[in-house]
């Protein structure tokens, strides 16, 4: 009997049911439409495997618009090149099936690197300019004097399932990532001002944990970068000044670390000059500035936050000229506000793009090297495994296994830790969509004769795949379906229902796979804990490099060198590992600083011992060299030449001790 209160409950799961069910729905019909758009182009063109055309338009096909749009852009990159390379290999080596074999390992591995070091779409296409050589490869290695007509017609073949998948997502989806990247750097940068503001006003009595949420902010400022390609591949214009996007995210990095100062060198006061310091900072911020006043809505005024900070840092950087300790203290919270005035410029473009500032690109930086190197191995060995598999059993669907073994490793490896099970979930995926297919290609598709029938077909089975694709406890297997079940069902032109010959074919992908799964097992990745401890080394290293005067790098350098470490940072990292990053860079910045002021300034004392205790990790002895060039700075009398230069190298070796003295366990454990 259905009572009033079960009549309610219903009622209350009914718009969380819709909300599930309704995007399923609709990324079912859109993956169908795209998927038959590709094979009916493909069959009317008449070319010879429609079923690329099919599963590249499944690939591209994903539920946000920005990703479409950048995945199919790229990959159109990314076969092209392979494409070529395919072509001028076997103009090279036309006769030479071992040599042949040999340089498409080293291309694929070569890939594989390189995919790893790029980012995001980046690293998708020279992910695909890899695998693309060994499907070219598949069919050219039996015939090289049409590599060139069967390199065109994959390319082709993959085009047009390209084109098709981004073309019905561009038509059914409207699109949000800028508008979903606006409300984060609204967040982020109101959250981080409050922060700022929570500092000073909790200076000398710490009631909140301000190390906790420090953490937590950089954590989800790392996070916007898959966002930001996204929303750059739905708007034009956000492709062509994407720089100030990259900056603005850098900026809410120097934001915390500007944050961190001005903590640290409050943490250290008397509370009664601790509260002192921090009143005279806080009379200069903004009464807006409070934790979450930015953060909730994208407010009309958001958009003149960078025009406010960029105000804020004015007015803070005249302050403290005879009082080292408000010196610091203001200049750490100028360094927050200029960095969330490039935040807010970043924020500026997303709502009024003609009031943005151009930012000059950022550079390229390679945060640590030995992931890329230890995929690329699992890559040619993994590949090169099911390759001497084919050579030596002569297995007729061998060629179709190395495809389907370098696809799998090649995609899966990035993910490091998750890469073996990731693999294995294709697997299991492509075990559903065999029996799938099976279905359908034996009891289905022999009383249908034309398109249309056979399109009926196609969306009875990919459909439900899709939709259940979209639940994120069954996104790894169903995906893996998805993807896989075009290839399975090999559409052609001239249909053929062979038992055996379908065998074959579902063994070539699963052998494949196998050799994929084997590979990335065999080869662990390398650690999330190591990566994590590497980034923090080589930061240290590279501080080092600086500090001994090796390395003459700007301030946007160091903090580009720093903030693509924190990105990179995994993700389950500790906490600690971030902020002992954000430590180092402040650190750096305050070197740099120094180094500026001992060329171009009259200080009139030497800096150099300071420089080599900071190289060496020597704390002890660094705290010995601040303190006298301290004393030396402090007797010279404010009459002479130079005052303000003293003034901020005072501030700046302090705001270093005070950096190494929180963390000195960091700081000596790497010292060698």
């Amino acid at each position: 009997m259905l009572t009033v209160a079960s009549a309610r409950r219903a009622q209350d799961r009914f718009p969380g049911l819709v909300a599930r069910i309704v995007p399923a729905s609709l990324q079912a019909a859109r993956l169908s439409v795209a998927v038959l758009l590709a094979l009916y182009v493909a069959f009317h063109l008449e070319l010879e495997t429609p079923y690329w055309a099919g599963t590249s338009a499944a690939i591209v096909c994903q539920p946000i618009l920005g990703s479409t749009l950048r995945k199919g852009l790229f990959r159109m990159i990314g076969t092209a090149v392979g494409a070529i390379v395919a072509v001028a290999l076997t103009a090279v080596l036309p006769q030479e099936r071992s040599g042949f074999l040999f340089a498409m390992l080293l291309w694929v591995s070569a890939c594989s690197f390189l995919s790893t070091l790029l980012r995001n779409y980046a690293a998708y296409a020279a992910m695909l300019a890899g695998y693309t050589l060994v499907i070219i490869a598949g069919t050219s290695i039996a015939a090289p004097g049409q590599v060139l007509e069967i390199a065109l017609n994959r390319a082709s073949e993959i085009s047009i399932g390209i084109a098709s998948g981004t073309l019905i997502v561009a038509l059914t989806n409207p699109g949000n990532a800028p508008r979903r990247l606006a409300a984060m750097f609204s967040q982020l940068i109101g959250e981080t001002a409050g922060h700022l503001v929570e500092v000073l006003a909790v200076a000398g009595s710490w009631r909140g944990d301000g190390v906790k949420i420090r953490r937590e902010l950089i954590r989800r400022t790392a996070a916007l970068d898959p966002i930001i390609d996204q929303a750059i591949g739905e708007a034009p214009e956000l492709l062509q000044r994407r720089s100030i996007l990259r900056a603005a995210l850098n900026g809410l990095f120097e934001a915390l670390s500007g944050v961190r100062i001005v903590e640290t060198h409050l943490r250290s006061l008397p509370k009664a000059e601790a509260r002192r310091c921090a009143r005279v900072v806080l009379d200069q911020l903004p009464p807006d500035w409070q934790t979450g006043a930015l953060g909730e809505t994208i407010r009309p005024d958001t958009s003149h936050h960078a025009d406010r900070s960029a105000l804020v840092v004015r007015n803070l950087l005249r302050l403290g000229a005879g009082d080292r300790s408000v010196y610091l203290t203001a200049r750490g919270a100028a360094d927050a506000a200029s960095g969330l005035a490039t935040a807010g410029n970043g924020l500026t473009l997303l709502i009024d793009p003609a009031r943005a500032q151009d930012r000059p690109p950022p550079g390229f930086f390679v945060a640590d090297y030995l992931p890329a190197l230890i995929n690329s191995f699992r890559v040619f060995l993994g590949v090169g495994t099911a390759v001497l598999f084919w050579v030596i059993t002569e297995w007729p669907n061998g060629l179709q296994a190395i495809t389907f073994a370098a696809i799998t490793i090649m995609v899966f490896s990035p993910m490091q830790e998750q890469s073996s099970r990731a693999a294995l979930g294709q697997g299991i995926g492509m075990l559903i969509a065999a029996v799938v297919v099976a279905i359908i290609k034996f009891s289905v598709l022999p009383g249908l004769e034309t398109f249309l029938g056979l399109s009926a077909a196609i969306a009875l089975g990919l459909a439900p795949l899709g939709a259940l694709s979209t639940v994120p406890a069954l996104a790894p297997f169903f995906t893996s379906a998805t993807v896989n079940f075009i290839p399975l069902l090999a559409p052609t032109n001239q249909p053929s229902y062979d038992t055996l010959a379908y065998l074959n074919n579902t063994l070539g992908l699963l052998g494949g796979c196998g050799f994929g799964v084997l590979a990335l097992v065999l080869i662990p990745p390398v650690s999330s804990r190591l990566r994590s401890q590497r980034l923090c080394d080589l930061t240290i290293r590279d501080l080092r490099r600086l500090a001994m005067g090796h390395r003459d790098w700007t301030l946007s350098q160091w903090q580009r060198r720093v903030y693509t470490r924190l990105t990179a940072m995994p993700g389950d990292a500790e906490p600690v590992l971030r902020s002992y990053l954000v430590s180092t860079l402040s650190v750096g910045l305050q070197l740099i600083r120094l180094q500026r002021l001992s060329r171009h300034g009259r200080i009139g004392v030497e800096l150099s011992d300071v420089q080599m205790s900071v190289a060496r990790g020597d704390l002890a002895k660094l705290r010995v060299d601040i303190k006298r060039v301290d004393e030396e700075l402090e007797a010279i009398p404010d009459t002479q030449p130079g005052a303000p230069g003293r003034m901020r190298v005072r501030a700046a070796l302090l705001a270093i001790i005070e950096a190494v003295d929180r963390q000195r366990d960091y700081y000596e454990g790497r010292s060698s």
